[in-house]
């Protein structure tokens, strides 16, 4: 379970044929509910193709910690 979450857009480039956006996700999760919460901080890279035939698909994630 998420229990917090922040994102923030950090950047979006069009290179090619393509646009870029890399955006951070931070806040808390709750992986087993007996478990104490967690914190989480990444950033997830994504892709979108240029003429909009597509939507936007993960590239890459990025672990902070």
């Amino acid at each position: 379970d998420v229990l917090d979450l922040d994102a923030q857009l950090i950047e979006v480039v069009s290179e090619g044929n393509r646009h870029i956006a890399s955006v951070r996700f931070r806040g808390m999760v709750l992986e087993d509910k007996a478990g104490p919460a967690t914190p989480f901080d990444e950033v997830w890279n994504l892709i979108k193709p240029v003429g909009g035939s597509g939507g936007w698909t993960v590239a890459g994630i990025q672990q902070m910690n």
